[in-house]
């Protein structure tokens, strides 16, 4: 005898952080549980089914209805002397903004909602399921794991940072269905990433686009999108979910996040999924949204990343180029006061050996032009799907990482072009950890995990100059 039942998995994250503010987020995926002779089959349910199934068009996400009518969510000051708790109710709402919390200080969180009856339900608390590949069916089971619900605020934005460590993570949206096959590998660097997360705690990610790749149907990769909520379980809140609930992500767009090789509703969903209109109005995020997606954030007072969208629109244009991004683009890269380190982040990479992308010459060009003089020492970009470490004439850094989720097996060879000095990548994928230290900066690229052992990824010397990890800039 086959019984069927929806389960409802719960999740929590942090979608941006300040000096003082927290943004805390939680949703659910749906899934469609079949028991027969005592064997259970999980299938994700897809956005289509939702209406029927849960009685919901959306599950994560700002445009997402409410899971109910209120709920409350508490932050309480970690330390050793007495603690306090900041405490915000919100009505229909998946998400709560808490403000007033003090710089560079730790906090844990609980998020309580308040559903019909009277009931008060602590959402995603205890035990959770996550999806397994372990056996002979990939399938959802009970986690030895359960959330951590901390996180650290952004240093006071007019002093300089003692530190700062960040992620860098490119073309990462694949899936984690399946067993991973190379050079599919999303799960083996989220892996890492958690691992790395353990070990040398950081901040926040940044991403190099291409963030959420893989639709699916009944639960199968079929074609490459991330137009519906259901498209972004095996690709983000699964394989980074001990990562959301404690470390924001900043993303740029990529070409399959964007109507040039997707849906242009996957633009939207990162909009969306990610908070960002939000940020900018009730975080005073410098961001805009028509003609790409561009903006900028702090850490402390001396370190700014700049979040270029380089995807086409129409014409050919870069969507950075449009002439109605131009005033952001003088703010952005302002020689007036300009701090210690202004990093722009991109997709297409100013710099790049192949084997099959080049340079983008339109952003090569835009770099050299604005140079040192704004406070331009380094670049982050994806695209390629190796990692690259090219250096220009005016010795600006430029670092390539794109083996997020799927490594290019085939080696570069365009070296003088895109000025190489290392590269690697070509067998496993990776990420990026960054350390900044006052006036230095170390980069390392990181593989998939030795045992439960973090280790850097292969190098190729192209130069005489025979550079290992950590690269320093």
């Amino acid at each position: 005898m086959s019984e069927k039942r929806t389960h409802r998995e719960e999740y929590l994250y942090l979608p941006a952080l300040t000096h003082d503010a927290a943004l805390l987020a939680w949703g659910a995926f749906f899934f469609k549980v079949k028991q027969d002779d005592g064997r259970e089959k999980w299938e994700l349910l897809d956005d289509d089914d939702l209406r029927e199934k849960a009685g919901r068009k959306q599950s994560i996400g700002e445009r997402a209805e409410p899971y109910a009518a209120q709920a409350t969510v508490l932050v309480t000051e970690i330390g050793t002397g007495a603690t306090h708790t900041h405490t915000v109710t919100v009505n229909r709402a998946n998400h709560a903004l808490v403000r007033g919390l003090k710089p560079d200080t730790e906090y844990s969180y609980r998020v309580v909602v308040h559903e019909a009856g009277g009931n008060e339900h602590e959402w995603a608390a205890g035990q959770l399921y996550d999806w397994d590949v372990q056996g002979d069916e990939p399938t959802m089971k009970k986690s030895t794991r359960s959330y951590q619900n901390r996180f650290r605020t952004f240093p006071a934005p007019h002093l300089p940072a003692t530190s700062l460590r960040f992620a860098v993570l490119g073309d990462f949206g694949r899936g984690i269905r399946k067993r991973s096959s190379a050079p599919r590998c999303q799960r083996e660097v989220a892996e890492a990433l958690d691992q790395a997360f353990a070990d040398q705690p950081f901040r926040f990610i940044v991403t190099t686009g291409d963030n959420i790749y893989a639709k699916t149907f009944l639960g199968i990769p079929t074609s490459s999108s991330g137009d519906e909520d259901d498209d972004w379980f095996f690709t983000y809140f699964q394989p980074y979910r001990y990562l959301l609930n404690r470390v924001p992500v900043f993303p740029v767009i990529g070409n399959h996040d964007d109507d040039e090789n997707e849906h242009p509703v996957d633009r939207l969903q990162i909009y969306d999924n990610l908070y960002l209109r939000l940020q900018a109005r009730d975080l005073q995020l410098d961001a805009v949204f028509d003609h790409g997606l561009l903006y900028r954030f702090r850490f402390g007072a001396e370190v700014e990343f700049v979040m270029l969208d380089t995807s086409k629109g129409r014409g050919g244009k870069l969507h950075f180029e449009f002439p109605q991004n131009q005033s952001f683009i003088a703010r952005a890269f302002s020689t007036a006061n300009a701090p210690r380190w202004r990093i722009p982040v991109s997709h297409h990479p100013a710099y790049c050996a192949g084997p099959r992308h080049g340079n983008t010459e339109s952003l090569r060009a835009f770099l050299q032009q604005h140079g040192a003089a704004a406070g331009i020492r380094v670049s982050f970009s994806g695209h390629e799907h190796n990692f690259q470490f090219s250096c220009d004439e005016a010795g600006v850094a430029h670092f390539l990482t794109g083996g997020g989720g799927k490594f290019r097996e085939s080696e570069p060879d365009d070296f003088q072009k895109a000025k190489t000095q290392v590269w690697g990548g070509n067998n496993e994928g990776h990420f990026l950890l960054v350390d900044i230290n006052g006036n230095e900066m170390s980069v390392t690229p990181f593989g998939h995990l030795h045992g439960n052992e973090l280790r850097p990824i292969a190098i190729n010397h192209v130069t005489g100059n025979q550079r290992t990890p950590p690269f320093r800039v």
